[in-house]
């Protein structure tokens, strides 16, 4: 399952990759959240007082119903998963520059943490395409946001695909060495530009289901396939 892609049948290679299934992970780094931080700022402010008032009761039940996945990214990487599900966000009053993900609670791991498992992942697996889907960014400043996206384009290089090209399949990706795509969605803000804000359709629906485990990733009215990626135009 790790190489499946390369693994299809040749017919494949020329199908736009938008139009192939591609299997997918909701709340992606769940599998690795903190229980003791504390609760994301977007929660309801009467759920954040239960839990300060309760937290012994509480944290262990939201710690089982935010955690969506057990094994590592590695991991559902070389089980197949293609598509990644990210909630990024900066902790409330943490000096330091570092992101973290979200799922109610913060991750162990750091956003750099993760990509760099990524890069190193996709390094072994050259002919593998990956979609980390970003989005939320909560209690990131314009600096943040800056510094995130140098990030990825500091760690995945020529590795991103370029917001020209479109129509893509495996057989172009592996002729223009596009091993990631990462759709992101942002707050709308206009100082954004190095992202490319996309409207995402998990499956057939504009909205993110409860529950999914494999998604087809579709494109809404007129061609949106050229901001599905991120990186140089």
């Amino acid at each position: 399952m790790e190489n499946w892609m390369s693994a299809l049948p040749e017919e494949l290679w020329d199908v736009p990759l938008t139009d192939l299934a591609i299997p997918g992970s909701h709340d992606a780094m769940s599998y690795c959240l903190d229980i003791r931080s504390p609760l994301v700022r977007s929660e309801p402010d009467c759920f954040r007082l239960l839990d300060a008032f309760c937290c012994c009761f509480t944290r262990s039940v939201i710690f089982k119903w935010a955690t969506t996945q057990d094994k590592s990214i590695e991991d559902q990487l070389s089980l197949g998963v293609r598509y990644f599900d990210l909630r990024i966000a900066h902790k409330q009053n943490d000096p330091s520059s570092d992101l973290y993900f979200t799922h109610v609670l913060y991750t162990h791991l750091t956003v750099l943490e993760t990509l760099m498992s990524v890069a190193a992942w996709l390094k072994s697996h050259p002919k593998e395409v990956i979609i980390l889907a970003c989005s939320h960014f909560e209690g990131i400043s314009e600096q943040l946001h800056e510094a995130f996206i140098f990030s990825i384009k500091k760690i995945f290089g020529s590795k991103l695909c370029p917001r020209k090209e479109t129509d893509l399949s495996l057989r172009s990706c592996g002729r223009l060495g596009t091993k990631l795509f990462c759709p992101t969605k942002t707050n709308g803000s206009p100082t954004h530009r190095a992202v490319a804000e996309h409207p995402y359709w998990w499956a057939n629906q504009k909205q993110q289901p409860a529950s999914q485990t494999t998604w087809t990733i579709r494109r809404s009215l007129g061609d949106q396939r050229a901001s599905l990626c991120l990186g140089s135009t």
